[in-house]
């Protein structure tokens, strides 16, 4: 299963980057940031994507929250999440996961 089909499993719109006509909130938007990878000999041993996904929306929901972090878990992703961001000049909030 490719990330952008897990993270749709959140039953939100979802795109890489950016949409080209924003849908209403929530949705989430999500960036590759490179790859983690465990080197030696010569060789890679490990790799994993790296990944930011940035929750946008106008009220707390803190239901769809757990949804989008255990699908990550399930998944097998771990994560580190940020306070909630207000953008003033969107009127919506965001929440970042470091993936």
């Amino acid at each position: 299963m490719t990330f952008q089909n897990l993270l749709k499993r959140a039953g939100i719109p979802v795109a890489y980057g950016v949409f080209k006509n924003a849908p209403k909130p929530p949705f989430i938007v999500y960036l590759a940031e490179g790859q983690k990878t465990i080197k030696a000999d010569d060789t890679i041993y490990y790799k994993t994507n790296k990944y930011r996904i940035e929750y946008y929306f106008k009220s707390k929901n803190e239901e769809k929250e757990e949804t989008i972090e255990k699908l990550l878990l399930d998944g097998g992703f771990l994560y580190e999440k940020s306070e909630d961001v207000y953008i003033e000049s969107e009127d919506l909030y965001v929440i970042y996961y470091e993936v």
